[in-house]
């Protein structure tokens, strides 16, 4: 089969982000590459859900958002369903822009010292008005392109580190789980499953492939969504690995600008400014795709229009947006903020598996296209588990009060 990237590799490619590489560089520097089962959990989850909204759209050719309000009926759609849809899209959207925000706040002030609450409010309104004026597509192309020199630069660096990295403690290459590193597990799972993802991805593939027979639309979907995204766990491996090498040692320097410094040691004069200005691309293609995503959801829950050129949709994309340029302008901690950010995610995450579990178990996908056994089971393990470590780290917080 040809492989021919498309949404797939759009859901990679907004996953990796200012939340990825803060989340992994985290994780790296602090625990190794013991917490690396994570993202092999992750992938495995991010490939069913996404699955399962691919399919869900692609058999009913409606949005997700749609199928979620269709689902629960003219009471239950309007005043359940919606809402959680809003509040779990909507309002975790906003706190998952802030980190946005901030991340590419931090990747430019490398180069802008001391204008971080400058740069902020420079992205955000940049990114209102590409929003406003619907030209925001051809900039997403050119910002992913850095990324992607980003992530090859990680992925090779962390090849050319494989020999410092078995020489590290069998602590830091074993995995592990320890109730303190609940934060960080869910942050590396809340960056890689990221709830807005899944409507994202139902949209796009819908619109690529509306006139495609349903049988070989699936196929190509599915495998395209299997190279693309395990390319981006690939990259968030090679991540937490580079982390595990450089920031070994104890440093009084936030976790990103250290990781910049240390690259920029080993790589002098491209790397650390080459990181820097991954992570602003990274953050600023988020900061587009994360409202655009948000109100694609919204307004599909609330029965309002998703075209892009509509009142109601720009008004919900300009809401994110605002929300969270607060958020990154009052944040003392912006790393801080980013992994918090990440969590939440997490947390919110089994409310939205959950509804669309049960839209793929549902009479409003045809008979053939419904969810089997096995999907079932792994959709669930996956929310159960989501809720287990998210419960472990409530757990946590309450028992150290």
């Amino acid at each position: 089969m040809a492989l021919k990237f498309g949404p797939g590799a759009m859901v990679a490619a907004a996953f990796i982000g200012p939340g990825t590489l803060t989340t992994a560089t985290a994780a790296g520097a602090s625990n190794g590459l013991s917490l690396a089962w994570t993202i092999l959990l992750a992938l495995i989850a991010t490939l069913v859900l996404q699955e399962l909204a691919v399919r869900s759209s692609l058999s009913t050719q409606r949005d997700l958002a749609v199928l979620a309000r269709d689902f629960g009926g003219a009471q239950w759609g309007r005043w359940l369903i919606a809402p959680l849809i809003v509040a779990a899209i909507g309002v975790g959207n906003a706190a998952y822009q802030s980190g946005n925000l901030s991340g590419a706040a931090i990747g430019l002030t490398r180069f802008l010292p001391d204008q971080f609450t400058h740069v902020v409010l420079g992205i955000s309104l940049i990114a209102a008005g590409l929003i406003m004026t619907n030209r925001y597509r051809w900039l997403e192309r050119v910002l992913v392109a850095l990324v992607l020199l980003m992530a090859l630069l990680f992925v090779g660096l962390s090849l050319s580190l494989l020999p410092e990295l078995f020489t590290l403690s069998p602590r830091r290459l074993m995995p592990s789980f320890r109730p303190q590193d609940g934060l960080l597990v869910l942050a590396l799972i809340g960056t890689t499953i990221v709830p807005y993802n899944l409507f994202l991805h139902a949209t796009a593939a819908r619109r690529r492939w509306q006139n495609t027979p349903l049988s070989e639309a699936l196929q190509e979907a599915r495998w395209e969504s299997f190279v693309a995204i395990s390319m981006g766990a690939i990259i968030t491996l090679a991540i937490m690995a580079v982390a595990a090498v450089l920031l070994e040692s104890p440093s009084n320097q936030s976790v990103l600008n250290a990781l910049i410094d240390r690259v920029d040691d080993r790589l002098p004069g491209f790397g650390g400014p080459l990181i820097a200005i991954g992570l602003f691309a990274a953050g600023f293609s988020s900061a587009l795709a994360a409202p655009v995503a948000a109100s694609w959801a919204v307004c599909g829950a609330l029965g309002l229009s998703p075209a892009e050129r509509s009142t109601a949709f720009k008004t919900v994309a300009l809401l994110v947006l605002g929300v969270g340029t607060g958020l990154a302008l009052v944040a003392s901690r912006p790393q801080a903020l980013i992994v918090t950010a990440q969590a939440a995610n997490a947390m919110l995450l089994p409310v939205v598996a959950g509804i669309l579990l049960l839209i793929a178990n549902s009479q409003l996908i045809p008979h053939p296209w419904r969810n089997g056994k096995l999907a079932n089971a792994l959709a669930a393990s996956i929310i159960l588990l989501v809720i287990a470590i998210a419960g472990t780290k409530l757990a946590a917080l309450l028992s150290a009060n």
